[in-house]
This record gives C-alpha cells, structure tokens and sequence, in this order.
C-alpha cells in the first residue's frame, strides 16, 4: 500500500491512481530499470531492451490510501501528490530485501546479480568480474 499526505483531496479517485501509478513507476526503477552506456550512447533504448514492470511483475493487491491536512497555502488545501508516491517503495523493497537475504545492496536497480554480488562480498567470497 501505498500511503502520502495530499492536504486535501481535490479528486480522490485521481490522487489514488496517481498514487498508485507513483508505486508501479518506483517498482520498475527498484527492480527493472537501468540504462546501460557504451561509448555515451545509450545500448537498451527499446522496449525490446528495457525492462519495465508488467502486470505479472506487481503484487496483486497494489493500493493506495491519502490523508488528508489540508495546506494553508495550497489551492484549496491542496499539496501536490505526483512525486509524494515514488518516495517510499525503494526503501521498502531493499530493507525487505535486506532482512530475507541480511544484506545491503544501495545501487538501483535491485537485480539478481547485484543481490548476488553483495551476498557474496558478505561471505567473503568475491565474485569476479566475467
């Protein structure tokens, strides 16, 4: 669930898609994303190429939920919800990774051979750069 203070809810149907569609967006930055570089240019520039999170890749019951303080300064107690939603998953998504695996991997996004990486610094035992 995903949860952000909106001052006041002008649209509540609206703020929850977006901020559920924030979750989704952070999700594929956590786990899929990356541009990879060769020579400055961009190598993964397709969809072919670049992951994005699809339906299967989300948990089921993706949700969010908004209270609302309303803003004094905002347009009818209004705050902006569009970048309020991105804030949270990433942490939530290495923390849960750090207590399933106990240990930290800071360097988006999550993947396997980054989480492989690091259990294996943990142990001591490098992996190689093949």
């Amino acid at each position: 669930m995903n949860v952000a203070d909106v001052g006041r809810a002008i649209n509540p149907t609206v703020v929850d898609r977006q901020l559920v569609g924030a979750a989704v967006m952070q999700v594929g930055f956590t786990l899929f994303e990356e541009m990879i570089f060769s020579d400055g240019q961009v190598v993964n520039a397709s969809l072919a190429d670049y992951k994005i999170p699809g339906l299967l890749d989300l948990p089921v019951d993706l949700s969010a939920a908004f209270v609302e303080v309303p803003h004094r300064h905002g347009p009818y107690g209004a705050k902006g919800v569009g970048e309020t939603g991105v804030f949270s998953p990433s942490p939530a998504i290495a923390n849960a990774l750090y207590d399933a695996v106990g240990v930290i991997v800071s360097d988006l996004p999550l993947t396997p051979e980054r989480v492989l990486r690091a259990i294996r610094e943990a142990e001591n035992r490098p992996l190689g750069d093949e």
